[in-house]
């Protein structure tokens, strides 16, 4: 016989002699090799469910009363020829992850056997989802306070929202604490605002202050995003790379841009309108090879996902990056488009609720951060020319408010207000 087999006839009839043992095992029918004992684990879980005696008897007459007395009969003899175990919660264990095995081979032959695609992105849900099993989901309140305390304490030794990824932008920072592990940030705008240069920014600049990150381009190529990079980084108008440079201090500069950009711990998915499924599969690589600590997406409403209606599968999608920044344990900052209502109001600040399909996207999101640019709709008019607000329109953790930075139209560069202050 089969050694797992062994393994969960000892369990079942140790809790055929202890029933009450059964509700501390974390395992469900499914988890076991062989159908029969299943089944038997199934009946004994009713029973005591019930509040009925749920001892090998009892098991074997509630089979038979269900019609089943062969069934009644081997949970008999399970009780009788099976040695029981003073650990069930590790026998327990040792047939979950036999499962586990069991299933990931079988996901491994789909891949296999894949034809396309779509089911090579099935097969890699399905890993993900027996990957996520394995995480501890049920806590005592003492482990609680034990791990909020470890958290005071890190913040105390190390500073204050020392697991942040810091944005770049000082009194963005201040506000927000930096972007915390386990967070969806939302960053919406009207187009034309500058959200995906202050995207490419703040990925950037998290990557030079030695955080590993990734940035997943839905509507820019590569070429064109590290383009802006540069550009954020020579201070060489973004226009010259595509009209062609001429100065040679210009070359200079940019050339010493690639040379400290191509160092930086950063890696990029140059694909248009992903899948949900591919974004996940790409930012579970790059964390188990490289460590990212932050995942940056430009943008939501171009990932694919499942739904029949357009604000279902904007949903689904906000709730598979929530989701993938908590099993992370990383912030995800993802870019969304806003109504063109927002520009019927005056001043055409947008809000939380201008969201496209905002419903979901609400509920999903950590912080919502909009972007306002009033020179773009005041033009020579504007009192605040060359600035922009970042409205923290929600905020899971702390205070909503604004902060007022610099833009810089030719790098497309949003900088703080006053770069030379302390």
């Amino acid at each position: 016989m089969n050694a797992i087999h062994e393994v969960e006839r000892a369990l079942l009839a140790t809790l055929m002699s202890r029933p009450g043992d059964c509700w501390g095992v974390d395992i469900a029918p499914e988890h076991f090799a062989v159908e029969q004992h299943a089944d038997i684990f199934t009946e004994i879980r009713h029973l005591t469910g019930e509040s009925q005696p749920a001892d090998a008897v009892s098991v074997m007459e509630a089979l038979s009363r269900a019609g089943r007395p062969e069934l009644g009969t081997l949970a008999l003899r399970i009780a009788s020829d099976s040695m029981t175990t003073s650990q069930p919660v590790a026998y327990a264990q040792r047939i979950k992850a036999a499962w586990r095995l069991r299933s990931a081979k079988l996901i491994a032959q789909g891949l296999f056997e894949a034809q396309d695609d779509a089911m090579i992105d099935t097969a890699v849900e399905a890993l993900m989802g027996l990957h996520a099993i394995e995480q501890r989901h049920e806590f005592s309140a003492r482990e609680a306070v034990k791990a909020a305390f470890k958290s005071l304490q890190d913040a105390h030794d190390k500073g204050a929202d020392a697991d942040a990824v810091p944005t770049g932008l000082r009194d963005l920072d201040k506000l927000l604490g930096g972007l915390h592990p386990g967070d969806l940030v939302v960053i919406g705008a009207r187009p034309a605002m500058g959200k995906t240069g202050l995207l490419i920014g703040m990925s950037r600049h998290a990557a030079a202050k030695g955080y590993p990150v990734g940035l997943i381009s839905g509507e820019q190529p590569m070429e064109q995003v590290t383009a802006r990079m540069l550009a954020l980084a020579s201070g060489v108008p973004a226009s010259d790379f595509r009209r062609g440079i001429r100065q040679e201090e210009d070359w200079t500069r940019v050339t010493n841009a690639m040379t400290s950009t191509a160092q930086l711990p950063l890696w990029m998915l140059d694909r248009s309108s992903p899948s949900l499924a591919e974004v996940v599969r790409t930012a579970r690589r790059w964390h188990h090879v490289h460590g990212i600590k932050g995942l940056y997406v430009d943008y939501l409403q171009r990932i694919e996902a499942e739904g029949e209606r357009r604000f279902e599968v904007v949903g689904a999608a906000a709730k598979g990056l929530k989701n993938l920044a908590r099993d992370l344990n990383i912030p995800v900052i993802v870019l969304a488009q806003v109504s063109r209502e927002v520009e019927k109001r005056k001043p055409p600040e947008p809000r939380m609720g201008d969201l496209s399909d905002s419903s979901e996207i609400e509920k999903e999101a950590d912080q919502v951060l909009m972007l306002y640019r009033p020179d773009y709709y005041e033009g020579d008019e504007c009192e605040r020319a060359g600035t922009a607000k970042i409205i923290v329109e929600k905020n899971r953790h702390g205070p909503t408010g604004y902060v007022e930075v610099a833009w810089h139209a030719q790098t497309m560069r949003f900088a703080d207000l006053y770069e030379n202050a302390a």
